[in-house]
This record gives C-alpha cells, sequence and structure tokens, in this order.
C-alpha cells in the first residue's frame, strides 16, 4: 500500500514540445503581426490617396445671366408664284409673326418690270440666262423658272424666304375650297377667249358668291389689253375675301385650306389674326403706246418694300442668292432691352441675327464690333452697321472663331442706352 501510494504522490514529467511549436510557430506569429501592420498602412494610404473623377453636369444659363446664348428663330415666310396655263399670273409673299397676332400679304404684279438697280444687281447679282434690265417678272419665270424669281423677289424685298412654292390655278382651287362659297364683288365683266378665239363674258360683274374654282379662275384671268394692275386688285380683293371667311367662322380651321396646302399653316394665321394685304407703290411705264402699260417699283416703291418686310418679319432669313452680315447680338449692359432696341437698327442696316443673348460679364459702357471674318472688316454692310449704330471704328477688331452662323459679334454697351 505504501509503494501505491507513493507511486500516487509523484509527479510525472510532460513530454517535450514538438521542434515546430518551439520555433516556427512564434516565427509565423510576428510575421502575421508585421503583415498587419503593412496592410494596414497601405490600405490606409490607399484611402488616402484615392482620386474621385469630377461629375460634370451640365450648367444651364438663364436669360438673365452672363454667358447666356440662344439661336433665333427667324419669322415664317413663303413666297407663292401664282400661275396659270403655264403662265405667271401674280407673286403673293407672306409672312405670320405669331400663332394669333396674324401677319400679312404683298403681292406683286405679274408685268412688274426688274430693271437696273433694282432687284439682284442691288446685291451684284445676276440671273443665270435671264436679262435683268427690263424685263417683267413673267418673263424672269418663262426663262429662268421658280429659282429664278426667288432670286429677284430676294433682292426686292432684301429678304429670305423659308420656302418658296408654285401655286397653279388648280392647286389654289383645292386650297379655297373648304372656305366655298367666297362673297366677291366683281367689279368688271371678266372675259376669256373660246375655243375659236372668240372673247365672251365668263364672269359678269357684279356680287358673287363664287365656287372655289370659280374663285380661282378669277384670281388668274386678265381681259384682254387690260392693265396688270387691275388684275393685281382682283387679287387683293379675293385675299381679304379668303381671309375674311376664315376669321369670321366659328372653327377657322374648318375652313382654312388643307394641311397638303403650303399655304395652309399661313392662311390659318392670318385669317384668324390680325393681317393685311398691299400692294407697294407702283410706276407706270410704257414699253408700248399700243399695249397695256407695265410697272416698276421707283425708289418710293423699292424703300417701301423693304420696310414693309422688315416690319412684317423681325426677325429675317438668310438670303440664299446674297449674303447678308450673321450677328450674334450680345447685351453688355445687364438691361436686355437696350439690346433689343438695337436688333431692329442692325437689321434694317443689312444684318441678319441669328444668335442673340448676353456677354460673358455686364457693366460694358462702349458698344463694340469683334469680326469673325477678316474680309469683312471693309465690307459695306458690316460698316453700315457699325454707321448705324454709331459706333468708334477704332474699336472694331478681328475676334476669335465662332460657330458658322456668327460673321460678326456685336456688344451692345450702355452708350446705346441714349440712342
Amino acid at each position: 500500500m505504501l509503494s501505491l501510494k507513493l507511486l500516487r504522490g509523484r509527479r510525472q514529467p510532460a513530454p517535450r514540445a514538438h521542434a515546430f511549436w518551439r520555433f516556427a510557430f512564434p516565427v509565423l506569429v510576428v510575421a502575421a503581426g508585421v503583415a498587419v501592420l503593412l496592410l494596414a498602412r497601405e490600405g490606409g494610404r490607399a484611402v488616402l490617396d484615392r482620386r474621385f473623377e469630377t461629375v460634370q453636369e451640365r450648367v444651364v444659363l438663364q436669360p438673365h445671366e452672363p454667358g447666356y446664348l440662344e439661336l433665333v428663330g427667324v419669322t415664317p415666310t413663303l413666297l407663292a408664284l401664282h400661275t396659270h396655263n403655264g403662265e405667271l399670273a401674280g407673286v403673293a409673299f407672306m409672312a405670320r409673326t405669331g400663332l394669333d397676332t396674324g401677319g400679312g400679304i404683298v403681292l406683286l404684279p405679274s408685268d412688274l418690270l426688274v430693271a437696273a438697280g433694282d432687284g439682284a444687281t442691288d446685291q451684284g447679282e445676276s440671273i443665270p440666262d435671264v436679262p435683268i434690265s427690263d424685263v417683267p417678272i413673267s418673263d424672269v419665270y418663262a426663262q429662268g423658272g421658280v429659282e429664278a424669281v426667288e432670286q429677284v423677289a430676294e433682292a426686292l424685298f432684301g429678304i429670305g424666304f423659308d420656302s418658296t412654292e408654285e401655286i397653279t390655278t388648280e392647286s389654289l382651287a383645292d386650297s379655297m375650297g373648304p372656305a366655298e362659297p367666297l362673297p366677291y364683288l366683281l367689279v368688271d365683266d371678266l372675259s376669256e377667249a373660246d375655243s375659236g378665239g372668240v372673247q365672251r363674258v365668263v364672269y359678269a360683274a357684279g356680287a358673287q358668291e363664287l365656287a372655289a374654282v370659280d374663285a380661282a379662275r378669277v384670281y388668274a384671268l386678265r381681259n384682254i389689253d387690260e392693265a396688270d394692275v387691275n388684275r393685281l386688285e382682283r387679287q387683293r380683293t379675293m385675299w381679304e375675301s379668303w381671309l375674311g371667311v376664315i376669321g369670321r367662322s366659328d372653327d377657322p380651321a374648318a375652313v382654312a385650306p388643307p394641311a397638303s396646302s403650303p399655304l395652309s399653316p399661313f392662311l390659318r394665321v392670318l385669317g384668324s389674326g390680325t393681317a393685311v394685304v398691299e400692294v407697294p407703290p407702283l410706276q407706270s411705264v410704257a414699253v408700248d403706246p399700243a399695249a397695256p402699260p407695265r410697272y416698276r417699283l421707283g425708289d418710293e416703291g423699292r424703300s417701301w418694300l423693304r420696310e414693309r418686310a422688315l416690319e412684317l418679319v423681325p426677325w429675317p432669313r438668310q438670303p440664299e442668292s446674297f449674303q447678308r452680315p450673321r450677328v450674334q447680338l450680345l447685351d453688355g449692359t445687364g438691361d436686355p432691352s437696350i439690346r433689343d432696341g438695337v436688333a431692329s437698327d442692325v437689321i434694317a442696316a443689312g444684318g441678319v441675327i441669328t444668335v442673340i443673348g448676353n456677354a460673358a460679364e455686364f457693366g460694358v459702357e462702349t458698344t463694340h464690333f469683334a469680326y469673325h471674318r477678316e474680309e469683312l472688316v471693309h465690307d459695306p454692310f458690316t460698316n453700315t452697321i457699325a454707321i448705324a449704330l454709331g459706333v468708334d471704328m477704332a474699336l472694331i477688331r478681328l475676334g476669335e472663331d465662332t460657330p458658322d452662323v456668327v460673321d460678326i459679334t456685336v456688344t451692345v454697351g450702355s452708350d446705346q442706352a441714349a440712342r
């Protein structure tokens, strides 16, 4: 028993640890700690050094802010050439100034003479294969077609047109169809040659209720040896009657020309708004004593036509047949009314405003020009604009490149407020 107790009370020594736990494991623990420290330091650097891409948000400027620019929307226009049996019977220029405010129509006779100094020759241009001196527009149409008449009309009115359309008597009747019958007072009998060449009355003088087909024919017909201004007066009266029917209707859209007609967008607006139908002052010319007189625009007529065109078309289109300076008009004062007051002077002096807005900074005192094409520095149109605004010619400089829609930048200063 004693020996057993002694054996139980004696402690037995533990076995020796494996070499891995004694030597390798401590090294691994130290290495892991070092690795954690290195990872923590590099991770912190990565977070601190990380660069975020800047989000580029579009900045939308307001009309009252410096740097604001917008393209100018041109006033809608149409040049309508009325043809009858292949011949030009009249020219109608139309402009609509707004959805509700109406616009106007200016009529030219087919016998209007485009003489030297009139028409395209004002701009140093010529119409291919068509002599300009003492040529009636009807002959221009016969020799050069719609495009030739458009070139002459651009020079006469001094502006470009959104479109130029040939309106035959048949298509005019289709356009008038929804408005028939058209009330009309015919002052004189209208005659037409029959198949045997004998003149016979086809429309008797007096009050009429014309079907669309008849109204279109009355618009086109001219008595033998009758002065073209008589037909022009009938045409003016026909437009007034047609616009009156549209304006008096409870549903103007229902009696306006169908959407397929190029006249539709204009008659819808002119009929329901305030519209004028006018003829410019004309001078009679006796080309042949045995023939009815023809007509031309004298100085008064040319001035009237240009001025009336700009009244009806406050924002004109650049003509196709000649170039006017395209102007970027900027407010440098912070008062846009000063800039807007200058706009009509710029256009009247020969410019076409394509961009309008504000200078990069306000506080500009003296109006200045920046030409963006070197050849414009001595251009008569651009110099006329500068003179009209009273700009010091010494301040005119060559500006930086701009979009293709701008030739000149006019920055309006506070000096224009006193004009």
